[in-house]
């Protein structure tokens, strides 16, 4: 199983996959005759409600919404460095076409919308913070940022409950670590090697191995060239709002924690 956090190199992971297995029907004649009568399946995409778009599905589904038939399966994700994650939060624009406030909160704060600066875009974070806490009953007094409260709904075991009831001691005291799904997590800075290290597990053969190791990136976001984006203020944002998340991922392995 493969959990599609966003902008940590998800859809890599997920074309490669589907890549390899694509390439071993096609050697086998009557495995691909199967698949193309629909009779076996590899490979198989679930498309879950988004939590904030109306209407909208997408492949991007949490823990919670695995088929309890699914979740004793090897379970693999991506992540990414939270200062750097922002950043490209902010240049992929996807909360230029979908907007995470109302239309008349856009208007009164963003009247050059969607052509915001960085600082304006961490404005409208902290607005949608707002919104996500209402949204999951969760303490305006418990400063959790929109990153963090995304990794608690994706990756932890009855989110919604852990959101509603949540508090500084549960991350602190270290209560949360029994409440983690058990999921192989990548580094987004190294995903060829990564993803390539995490099959040899599996028993891939080389010729796969290699295919992972020298595919080209997928779905990079444009930017200006700007590298380091006010990094000042997104350091400064991220420690004060993401903390939560900067311990979560510690614990995992991953100190991402600068100063």
């Amino acid at each position: 199983m493969i959990l599609n956090f966003p902008k940590t190199g998800s859809t890599f992971i997920r074309k490669v996959v589907k890549g390899i297995f694509y390439k071993r029907r096609k050697k086998n004649i009557w495995i691909n005759a199967l698949y193309k009568l629909g009779l076996k399946l590899d490979f198989k995409e679930l498309m879950t409600e988004h939590p904030t778009v109306t209407n909208y599905k997408d492949p991007h589904g949490c823990y919670d919404q695995i088929p309890d038939i699914d979740k004793n399966k090897i379970i693999l994700s991506g992540v990414r460095d939270p200062y750097e994650r922002l950043e490209s939060l902010y240049k992929f624009k996807w909360w230029a076409k979908y907007p995470p406030i109302a239309k008349n909160e856009i208007d009164t704060h963003f009247p050059n919308f969607p052509d915001l600066t960085f600082h304006q875009y961490l404005e409208l974070d902290a607005l949608e913070n707002e919104e996500l806490k209402n949204k999951y009953g969760i303490d305006n007094n418990i400063k959790i940022g929109n990153q963090s409260i995304q990794f608690i709904r994706f990756f932890f075991k009855n989110h919604k409950e852990i959101l509603a009831n949540l508090n500084a001691d549960y991350f602190i005291n270290g209560d949360y670590k029994g409440d983690l799904c058990a999921v192989n997590f990548i580094k987004n800075e190294n995903l060829n090697e990564e993803l390539a290290l995490f099959l040899l597990k599996y028993d891939f053969s080389e010729e796969e191995i290699n295919y992972v190791r020298e595919h080209e990136k997928v779905n990079v976001t444009k930017t200006d060239g700007d590298n380091g984006l006010l990094f000042h203020e997104v350091v400064c944002y991220v420690n004060e709002n993401e903390w939560i998340l900067l311990e979560v991922l510690s614990h995992l392995g991953f100190d991402y924690k600068r100063e």
